[in-house]
């Protein structure tokens, strides 16, 4: 039975910025743009190998591009990616710059065998949180490429004491033109109170496979800055 090489606590690598990682199975380390190194679970050093036989891996953006050893690429707009029966001391992943906050989500699970003894099944899901503050003018507090997801579901709840908030989600298939969802069009948006407790909030959820989301907030009243806080959750069914 070969051996698994995954992160060094089996847990989905958080906060990945763009850019290019690498994962060093010789040595067992993780590199991330920033050059943020963490390590693997173990290493090929540690048993006297010097190749992987397969791997697994999951990006969040399905525009990921994936590099197995010198030889193969793959940029095929899926979520998962299985590589069986092919040699390889290092994988290159370069994660495209598509996220607003700069943030994305990275798994994996390599194997000294021609075929990985672990199951992977074909569902993704990735999730996470961030904070703003309004300011007079439109500014996009979130953007996600979502192409590879079945289901879009975004929360944001006022934080603030006293101020409302305004806010648009909109949907893109390029990435530049923006258009705003039902529900969105008027032109300052929905607005959402201040001083709720517990706070006010918007919920967004569609089934309907757009390629781009993001959400724009602002102030209602000029000068009257809300805090806020925003949560989305990607999820593929099938």
């Amino acid at each position: 039975m070969g051996s698994l090489f995954t992160t060094n606590d089996g847990q989905i690598l958080k906060s990945v910025p763009s850019g290019y990682m690498e994962l060093d199975f010789v040595n067992g380390t993780i590199t991330d743009s920033a050059n943020t190194v963490t390590n693997m679970n173990t290493n090929l050093n540690y048993y006297g190998l010097n190749e992987c036989g397969s791997i697994g891996i999951f990006v969040s953006d399905s525009d990921a591009e994936i590099s197995i050893g010198n030889n193969l690429s793959i940029a095929d707009h899926q979520l998962t990616h299985i590589i069986n029966a092919y040699n390889f001391s290092n994988v290159r992943i370069k994660v495209p710059a598509n996220s607003t906050p700069d943030v994305n989500q990275v798994i994996f699970m390599a194997s000294t065998d021609s075929y990985l003894g672990y199951i992977i099944n074909n569902y993704a899901h990735t999730r996470a949180s961030t904070t703003s503050t309004t300011t007079d003018a439109w500014v996009t507090l979130w953007a996600k490429h979502v192409g590879g997801y079945d289901q879009t579901i975004l929360t944001t709840a006022n934080t603030d004491a006293s101020n409302s908030m305004d806010l648009k989600i909109q949907f893109s298939e390029d990435g530049s033109a923006w258009f705003d969802c039902q529900g969105y069009t008027a032109t300052n948006g929905v607005a959402i109170a201040g001083g709720a407790t517990p706070d006010a909030f918007d919920q967004f959820s569609t089934d309907i496979l757009h390629h781009f989301f993001r959400a724009r907030i602002k102030a209602t009243s000029s000068g009257n800055q809300a805090t806020c806080a925003f949560y989305w959750n990607l999820v593929q069914n099938t």
